[in-house]
């Protein structure tokens, strides 16, 4: 039996894993082939979401279910020297209140957030309601369940806790800061060439200080968990990105086989990051039902999403700047503070600046400083887009100074290899985007000078950014499964968060396969299928299409082997083999078989190469800003992305979109308050909180440069965190253009418009 691969556009070559590299460095080139990769198509389970046909976490209700509500602690550190259960015991419906005197031992984990864990999704490794120790303001002391989510709500309000404060630091404080391990993938401490020489012999220089809050996560679909037991068998429903980190994390926790436990989440109503991780609420739930004896939920309000799960760090950016008369950077130095808590998660807001630009001289230092508050954790861009606020802000500072147009300067800055490292890129088209954009918004009718331009009371202005986010490729495994009806069932233990991964990998199946995309179905969210590890990253699309291509190839070999036939060519789902034209099924029945199935795996990481892999964009904005009252309107956008090949260009867009419309809430209005004197969220709700609504959203034109990079399954590189990265920037620089005034501090509140 021989399976020879000319079919695959690779010559005589004996094929290998699909997404294993030619020697040359670049993919299959089938991977850019035309084909159902690059076509418009809709959303596959867009008629299902619409109508009410698919059901969420907290949608799933087994016999005998019972709902918990846990009880937050009303200090930030400290003991709980008594909680006094009665009330609420003897309220209606109340099945029991769970403690740290009675809770199931859990054992701790690792912290999935700080990327050192083994295994699991944990978010922290602290131990709670297996200590009576407070870490945090609305940290779970108790968890009530009763009959319904009612009864619970009413009984958890009796439940009445007392406490022996300790003093809580809740200040991020550079006194107390410290350089971490690492910084979300990124190095925490970066010195190529000699910055203050960089600084010293140029032509201009700006130095400024940048400031973003703290950022919670609000999904449309609050996190929410719903276990039982079978004897030692635990099945789980949660609002999981990692179902099988969430396995793995269970397993631990309470002493289970992994295949004792079962973790499905299928769909997510979106995810951001925030739900990457295990909150404590996750094994609580678990504990409860093994408390109970029955299934039980428990949902959290959208108040208790702030109190219980973490969200972006604040953080604080010092960037100077020098270049020469030219425009070329001769020094690029950001020092950036951001706060961590037990469990070291830093945001890498220095990222961008190791990365975007072509300097000899870069200073990069990330430091953090630990406080008392909950675990922060992934959200949108981590790190680099907080940081990229900074660095494209000081860029627009710095083109101002030298009396230059700030693409013009960005262009003259575009480096041929990594500035860090020296690596070559995978491929970098951000020029192309930066023309592209451009052209779209028609950024050469700019008007040269800040409030050179008005509609009535209004001041317009136009602003501009780059945007970067490194691109990853994780594990995955999928398993891939030919039936005599003529249909292909792929499984995944990974799952659609909102971003139409199920679409664009059904495009992907089709194209290699050979076959229509109505022959494919696509399951996923089910941890019991192989292990995953893409909770996020924007690293869906290209991790799981290089596992399901292997899968794919995989089953042609299966088939082979199982006919001992050789099998020639394959073109559009035709095989010829031993001079015959065979199809998937005849070949199928040649073995005897009603199925076939098989497990793809996801091709070593590219990153091997010692090449730097990145996404890339520009955004352009126009602002309209009321010199009354310092309202400031998004009334025009353009953006263009480079982000390698777009497999499904509808849901790429729509990623954009969405990753853009992130961004103007974090420039305009979105910040959590604490209170530092005693750890309270005070804006704890979307009452308080504000988030883009449809009135605050222009029309948003998205470009992309759609050049495949040859290193990569199917040429693509993830794009999902792109979108919002620069977005704040570009803002900000778009208002000062209309004002003369230069915001260093997010949010864009009018008051600070107001001179």
């Amino acid at each position: 039996m021989t399976f020879t691969s000319r079919a695959f556009g690779l010559g005589t070559r004996t094929l290998g894993k699909v997404a294993r590299l030619l020697p040359d460095g670049r993919h299959d080139p089938l991977s850019t082939r035309p084909g159902e990769i690059g076509r418009n198509v809709d959303r596959l389970d867009g008629p299902a979401k619409v109508s009410g046909g698919i059901a969420y976490t907290a949608d799933h209700a087994p016999d005998g279910l019972a709902y918990a509500v846990a009880v937050p602690s009303a200090i930030a550190k400290g003991r709980v020297t008594a909680v006094d259960t009665s009330r609420a015991l003897a309220a209606p419906g109340v099945l029991l209140v769970m403690t740290h005197e009675n809770a199931p031992a859990m054992r701790p984990t690792g912290a999935y957030a700080t990327l050192r864990a083994p295994v699991g999704a944990a978010a922290m490794s602290l131990p709670i309601l297996n200590t009576d120790r407070v870490f945090w303001h609305g940290q779970p002391v108790a968890v009530v369940v009763a009959g319904t989510q009612e009864q619970a709500e009413h009984a958890a309000r009796l439940v009445q806790a007392r406490y022996a404060a300790e003093p809580a630091v809740l200040a991020m404080s550079e006194a107390a800061a410290h350089t971490p391990a690492h910084s979300v993938l990124e190095e925490s401490r970066t010195v190529v060439g000699d910055v203050r020489r960089g600084l010293a012999g140029a032509a201009a220089t700006v130095e400024g200080v940048y400031g973003t809050p703290a950022e919670h996560h609000n999904a449309l679909e609050p996190h929410a968990t719903v276990a039982w037991w079978d004897g030692d068998d635990l099945t789980v429903y949660d609002t999981a990105q990692y179902p099988y980190g969430v396995k793995e994390m269970l397993a631990k926790k309470f002493g289970l086989p992994r295949d004792r436990v079962h973790v499905r989440a299928p769909y997510i109503g979106g995810g951001f990051g925030g739900k990457t991780c295990a909150w404590p609420h996750v094994a609580l739930a678990v504990a409860a039902a093994k408390l109970a004896g029955r299934p039980v939920k428990l949902a959290l309000s959208r108040t208790q999403t702030y109190l219980m799960t973490g969200g972006r760090a604040p953080t604080r950016s010092r960037i100077r700047l020098g270049a020469d008369e030219r425009g070329r950077l001769t020094a690029i130095e950001h020092h950036a503070l951001a706060t961590c808590t037990t469990d070291e998660f830093a945001e890498a807001a220095i990222a961008a600046s190791r990365h975007l630009y072509a300097c000899p001289n870069i200073s990069a230092h990330q430091k953090v400083s630990r406080v008392d508050r909950i675990q922060n954790a992934f959200f949108r861009g981590p790190g680099v887009a907080p940081g990229s606020f900074a660095l494209e802000s000081a860029m627009d500072e710095l083109a101002w100074e030298l009396g230059m147009d700030p693409l013009e300067l960005r262009l003259r800055n575009e480096p041929a290899r990594d500035p860090v490292s020296g690596n070559r890129f995978t491929s970098r088209h951000l020029r192309e985007a930066y023309l592209l954009g451009a052209e779209v918004f028609g950024w050469h009718e700019r008007a040269p000078l800040p409030r050179a331009t008005r509609d009535g009371h209004w001041l317009v202005g136009h602003g501009m950014a780059a945007a970067i986010n490194p691109d990853a490729m994780l594990v995955a495994s999928v398993r891939l499964r030919l039936d005599a009806d003529g249909t292909f069932t792929i499984r995944s233990s990974t799952n659609e968060l909102g971003a139409g991964t199920s679409t664009a990998q059904t495009q992907a199946a089709a194209q290699r396969l050979g076959v229509p995309m109505d022959r494919i179905r696509f399951l996923q969210g089910d941890s019991d299928v192989a292990k995953t590890r893409i909770p996020g990253a924007s690293a869906a699309t290209t991790t799981l299409a290089s596992a399901i291509w292997n899968a794919c190839d995989q089953l042609v070999r299966e088939l082979a082997k199982l006919t001992g036939l050789r099998i020639e060519t394959r073109e559009a789902g035709l095989f010829t083999a031993d001079g015959r034209g065979l199809t998937y099924w005849q070949l199928l029945e040649l073995a005897g078989r009603d199925h076939v199935e098989v497990t793809g795996r996801s091709a070593p990481p590219y990153q091997t190469l010692k090449r730097t892999t990145s996404t890339y964009g520009a955004h352009f904005a126009e602002v309209l800003v009321d010199e009354d009252t310092g309202e400031v309107r998004v009334t025009r956008w353009a953006g263009a992305f480079d982000g390698g090949r777009i497999v499904s260009p509808k849901q790429a867009a729509s990623q954009m979109r969405g990753g853009i419309i992130q961004g103007i809430g974090m420039a305009l209005m979105e910040e959590t308050l604490l209170d530092e004197r005693s750890g309270r969220i005070v804006n704890a709700s979307l009452a308080e909180q504000h988030i883009p609504t449809h009135a605050d959203v222009p029309d948003i034109d998205v470009r992309f440069v759609d050049r495949p990079d040859r290193q990569t399954p199917l040429g693509a590189k993830g794009i999902g965190e792109l979108g919002i990265v620069g977005v704040a920037a570009a803002i900000a620089n778009a208002v000062y253009h209309a004002t003369g005034i230069r915001v260093r501090t997010l949010p864009i509140a009018p008051d600070k418009l107001l001179r």
